[in-house]
């Protein structure tokens, strides 16, 4: 009898402890990228000032999406690795009314950044495939002050939209 129950007490702790291995799992974690010899430089420093001006809230009309003012600029881009692609991811605070443009502060506008063929470029997203060649590259933007509102307050704009290199 007594050998009966240490076999049996022997068996329940095996198959307790078996049962645990049936709940471990293994796996890889695996990690890759590149190292670049170097990043591009923002041509004229990291931070750029695209001014509006003074604008008449009569520019605005009175339908929302009414673009009062635009303004091209560009993200001149040197000393990069030649012959590569570059993305650019932006963010920002987005308008509370319409969330595809970047708070202004003043009520019932905000801006739209689209790239130079008229593409929109939705807050805090990322545009991608501009090919490097040579070790430079231009990347031309529009920044279009537009009415999210029929009407629009007034105070001073103050918009800032970060933007960030990727490397894919």
């Amino acid at each position: 009898m007594k050998k009966n129950f240490i076999l049996a007490s022997l068996v329940t702790v095996l198959a307790i402890f078996s049962s645990f291995s049936a709940f471990s799992y293994d796996g890889t974690i695996k990690f890759r990228g590149t190292i670049l010899e170097n990043g591009c430089t923002i041509s004229g420093g990291k931070d750029q000032e695209v001014n509006f001006g003074k604008i008449s809230k009569i520019a605005f009309g009175n339908v929302p999406g009414t673009v009062a003012i635009t303004k091209d600029f560009s993200i001149e881009l040197t000393s990069c690795p030649k012959d590569s692609n570059i993305d650019i991811e932006f963010s920002g605070t987005k308008d509370t009314h319409d969330p595809n443009l970047y708070s202004t502060k003043v009520s019932g506008a905000g801006v739209l950044l689209t790239k130079a063929n008229g593409d929109k470029i939705n807050a805090n997203t990322k545009i991608s495939g501009y090919k490097i060649t040579g070790g430079s590259t231009s990347i031309p933007l529009i920044a279009k002050l537009q009415s999210t509102h029929a009407t629009v307050g007034h105070g001073t704009i103050n918009s800032d939209v970060n933007f960030t290199l990727i490397y894919p």
